[in-house]
């Protein structure tokens, strides 16, 4: 927008001149502007036509890596019109944490029909859904008077995994008398272990009536059983944006992130059904692959224009289904890679919006940085519907005290979490009960 305005500027200066120049008879100088604005009308017409015959493409070798592994990539650039470039600079957009090996840029004369390539490798240290490129180009007419950019139209994604943390013994199974659940999906209810009570439902059978607890407040309610096993876990990870807000923010929702994906590898090798549920957004929903292709006159407006990503209109939770599946912690770690914080549901009502569709012989496993009074109640409730609930709190050295004090009080064992060596020493036998 600048280098605009500055052209416009110019171009208004050459015409105030001319008309100078036809006041005061001049024909040497009106000759002089002439030339001056035919030069600038060629080294635009130059520079734009000179860009608009590119065409570029990106190859990446790998696209879902581990934190410290590389990736190669290759670049080209092919003019299609029938007229030579005379120079022409090229440089690729990468995230500035990556490492770069060999040079991303490349300053070239592009012959008509001709293509140019430049490879480079990038490290990537940390988790997340990592955007490769767009391309940008720049070039300018022969006088040096005028320089154009312009943006590629393809964009890459690296996707890098979390930390997982191996613990050797694990069991999140709470089993009781009669034996684990056959199907994962389906409760066998042991009518000897009285979970609490809910309100009555159509369709409830006469012999699951409450009727003391009927009489005493007027309204009908139903007993809940305890299950004959819990197996399994569906992780509730706390995401919101909200949540982090201390200086270690970044730092504790990693911390969260390797977390979940340590219980979801965990679960999945002590062959148990898992899941995921999680108010934190999917930054795929935010990737553009195939981008416009945008056309400015200074570097600072195509960078700023190259750098824009969309915004997210989700407001309902990301999950998968809690199952039991060769590939399911796979697809847990895939969404963990790619997660950002949201700003849809907070953790309470999260978890009272989706409980109904958990199964409940699989424990709930919340993630969290804090606990309140609130979330503790909401655990509360999930805990009388029938759940076997263990919380895992994230890096929360102050409120850890009043959390486990909150939780106490309805028998919901919690563990705190501080560094990634902590998960090396969770006890297993306090998965899943008090």
């Amino acid at each position: 927008m600048l280098a605009a305005m500055k052209n416009m500027i110019w171009v208004l200066l050459a015409v105030f001149a001319l008309s100078l120049a036809f006041l005061f008879s001049s024909p040497y100088a009106a000759f002089s502007i002439y030339a001056f604005l035919f030069l600038v009308g060629m080294a635009n017409v130059s520079s734009r036509a000179w860009l608009a015959g590119l065409d570029c493409t990106r190859t990446i070798s790998r696209t879902s890596i581990r934190q410290g592994d590389s990736v190669d990539i290759s670049v080209t650039i092919h003019n299609k019109r029938g007229w030579p470039i005379p120079w022409i600079f090229m440089e690729d957009l990468y995230p500035g944490h990556c490492v770069k090996v060999g040079d991303n840029s490349r300053l070239a004369v592009l012959m008509p029909g001709r293509s140019i390539s430049f490879d480079y490798t990038l490290i990537f240290p940390k988790r997340g859904y990592h955007r490769i490129g767009p391309l940008i180009m720049e070039t300018g007419d022969l006088f040096g008077l005028q320089k154009r950019f312009r943006t590629g139209q393809q964009q890459e994604y690296v996707s890098v995994m979390p930390t997982i943390a191996y613990i050797d013994t694990f069991n999140v199974a709470s089993k009781r008398p009669q034996g684990p659940v056959k199907a994962s999906n389906k409760i066998y209810e042991d009518p000897t272990r009285l979970a609490g009570i809910r309100e009555y439902e159509l369709g409830d059978p006469m012999n699951r009536i409450d009727w003391k607890a009927s009489a005493r407040t007027g309204e009908l309610f139903t007993k809940i059983y305890e299950p004959s096993s819990v197996q399994g876990g569906t992780l509730i990870l706390d995401l919101h944006a909200d949540s982090y807000v201390s200086e270690e923010a970044a730092r504790r929702q990693e911390l969260a992130i390797t977390t979940a994906a340590s219980m979801a590898y965990l679960l999945q090798i002590s062959g148990e059904q898992l899941g995921l549920l999680t108010n934190g957004m999917d930054a795929a929903e935010l990737a553009q692959y195939e981008v416009e292709a945008h056309r400015e006159l200074s570097r600072e407006d195509i960078e700023q224009k190259a750098s824009l990503e969309k915004e997210s209109t989700r407001i309902s939770p990301l999950q998968v289904p809690t199952l039991k599946s060769p590939i399911q912690a796979q697809k847990i770690i895939d969404n963990l890679a790619r997660i950002i914080p949201g700003y849809g549901l907070d953790a309470s009502r999260l978890l009272m919006e989706e409980f109904r569709g958990l199964p409940r012989d699989a424990t709930l496993i919340p993630i969290v940085p804090y606990v309140s009074e609130q979330f503790a109640l909401t655990l509360a409730e999930m805990k009388l519907s029938g759940f076997s609930v263990t919380v895992f709190l994230i890096r929360d050295k102050k409120g850890y005290d009043e959390a486990a004090a909150l939780l106490a009080q309805h028998q919901i064992n919690v563990f705190h979490i501080m560094e990634e060596s902590d998960l090396h020493e969770i006890a297993p036998q306090k998965i899943g009960h008090y």
